[in-house]
């Protein structure tokens, strides 16, 4: 198994024909999907509490304990004397009912608010097809190698898809270059490169991460859990300790719901291809976006850094990398580009 994706203990859950109650997961225990505040605040503008209390359907004495409890969940309501509430940049909301219609035949969709991560609860659940779960927030949000991947709410897209491949682990190395073409082609629009093994970037800033994880047999078949996190109107200010942008700092922010519908499309495509004709028809594709390409990098491995020039990769998404003493196939390890 390549170490882009990452093998768990869920083989148990494999091919059982139990479908998620999709209806109660989206909405129990979900104040906001269902608030009346937030979509109240949903425009962007200011509002007085007396409007809020109305849409809400709540008293007006209750408003400023209700905006504090969304504030304490992490969504950044403004409050002025003599202007009322505003929620800056507004609120984008995950529409369930939109993606379920776009869902290509045999897909289950689930939008949820709060969760601790979306592979994470996906893969505690079965299907009996493929399978969308999106969330408005991560509390616990992963990234690739254990790191914590910022997640607030209303603003990004936090998405994992459930898919199983009838064939051999070993033939996985490659999906997280596929899963990364398939993201690349739904923001064809932008000038988006593709970093080994899991990132999108924009002039070397972190646009979006994948985080596939894996169970099943070594023969098969192996059901896959692909997060894709991706940066959509996630404030400037934002400190993540690496550059990062944005889908809206780059242009008019797209739908959210628009973009998942768009990608699930995408990938139900992608990666029948893929379980079908493996890598080589994608291969060309990574090519055109392949962001380390000629390029000088460090390569850290074992707590080893060594300097290299990375030489694209092989048809089994490993990273060909050109070191003093040869040409070598990259199989793992953190690689970034070389600063003069």
């Amino acid at each position: 198994m390549d170490a882009s994706i990452q093998y768990s203990a869920h083989a148990a859950r494999l091919g059982k024909p139990f479908r998620a109650r999709d209806d109660l997961a989206a909405h129990a225990g979900n104040p906001a999907l269902s608030d009346g505040i937030l979509m109240g605040l949903a425009d962007g503008a200011w509002h007085s509490g007396e409007s809020l209390a109305e849409s809400a359907q709540i008293s007006r004495a209750a408003i400023h304990k209700r905006v504090q409890k969304l504030r304490d969940a992490g969504w950044p309501i403004d409050a002025e004397t003599g202007r009322g509430y505003r929620l800056p940049g507004g609120w984008d909301r995950l529409d369930v009912d939109a993606l379920r219609q776009r869902a290509p035949t045999g897909w289950s969709v689930t939008v949820l608010d709060r969760v601790t991560g979306t592979n994470a609860w996906l893969a505690e659940r079965d299907y009996a097809g493929p399978a969308l779960v999106l969330a408005e927030q991560q509390t616990q949000g992963r990234g690739s190698r254990g790191r914590q991947w910022f997640s607030p709410p209303g603003v990004n897209l936090y998405a994992s898809f459930d898919w199983q491949f009838d064939g051999a682990s070993s033939q996985l190395g490659p999906l997280s270059l596929v899963v990364a073409v398939s993201l690349a082609a739904v923001l064809g629009r932008l000038d988006v490169r593709i970093k080994w093994p899991n990132d999108l970037i924009v002039n070397d800033a972190k646009l979006a991460g994948i985080l596939i994880e894996a169970s099943g047999e070594l023969a098969g078949p192996v059901r896959t859990i692909i997060g894709i996190g991706c940066n959509v109107a996630m404030a400037g200010a934002v400190d993540l300790g690496q550059p990062w942008t944005s889908l809206a700092a780059l242009g008019p922010a797209p739908s959210r719901t628009e973009l998942a519908a768009d990608l699930m499309s995408q990938l139900d495509v992608d990666l029948r291809r893929f379980q079908t004709e493996g890598f080589a028809p994608f291969l060309p594709r990574f090519q055109a976006l392949d962001a380390l390409d000629d390029r000088a990098v460090v390569v850290e491995q074992g707590g080893q850094r060594r300097e290299a020039i990375a030489r694209g990769v092989n048809l089994q998404g490993q990273l060909q990398c050109e070191f003093s003493d040869g040409l070598e196939a990259l199989v793992s390890g953190e690689v970034s580009v070389r600063r003069s």
